[in-house]
């Protein structure tokens, strides 16, 4: 009996020991296990903390390198429209030079032809001032500016055809606008003359008198 009741006691005291120790050893389990786990998820969330700004940077690069691809594709539209502008403007400038420089050799060749044609029939100052009304005529100037021309051994015929001409060389007008312009030019050969009948006969009889028509200028 009594060996029975000391095993009870040793059995007893035994349990009571490991169970001391197990309650001890998991409260130190605990412990640091509690303070491990808060190591690392103060670790997780600063890295997390951390790498925020990071990914945003990619973001932001992107951002950036879509706006100057954006840029990179606009630019040369902006370029290929401004330098079609500009195209434009030039040809346009060159068109219109072109036309001025057509409009005033067709004044020299006219001029050159008025003074070829009068040599012999009026003084120098007549001739300039010949060249003068044609330049008046050709540029579609107020003929107040227009002041007479005296010629000599012309008949109305050859002033009718000289009118013609000039009227085919500039075509600027209607004929009965050339028809004034003779009748202002050469006011005292035709004072007696109506504008509307110069302007009927200016083709009369085209191979005959000292002016003769000139269909085309350039056999000039």
């Amino acid at each position: 009996m009594l060996e029975i009741g000391a095993d009870d006691y040793t059995a007893g005291v035994f349990f009571w020991i490991s169970t001391g120790f197990g309650i001890l050893l998991f409260a130190i389990l605990s412990l640091f296990l509690n303070d491990l786990a808060e190591k690392l998820l103060n670790r997780f969330l600063k890295g997390k903390k951390n790498e925020l700004p990071r990914s945003r940077i990619p973001n932001e690069e992107h951002v950036k390198i879509e706006e100057e691809r954006q840029d990179a594709l606009t630019k040369p539209c902006l370029s290929e429209n401004k330098n079609a502008v500009i195209d434009i403007e030039w040809i346009r400038e060159e068109r219109q030079n072109a036309a001025k420089y057509q409009k005033q050799a067709r004044i020299d060749l006219a001029i050159r032809y008025a003074q070829q044609e009068f040599a012999l029939y009026a003084s120098d100052d007549d001739l300039k001032q010949l060249g003068k009304n044609i330049i008046i005529y050709a540029e579609d100037i107020n003929f107040e500016k227009i002041k007479p021309v005296k010629v000599k051994d012309l008949s109305n015929l050859d002033l009718y055809h000289f009118g013609w001409n000039i009227w085919n060389c500039f075509k600027v007008s209607r004929q009965d606008r050339a028809a004034h312009f003779l009748k202002l030019t050469f006011a005292g050969a035709l004072k007696d003359v109506e504008e509307n009948s110069i302007k009927t006969h200016l083709k009369d009889d085209e191979q005959k008198g000292l002016i003769k028509i000139m269909e085309d200028f350039t056999d000039f």
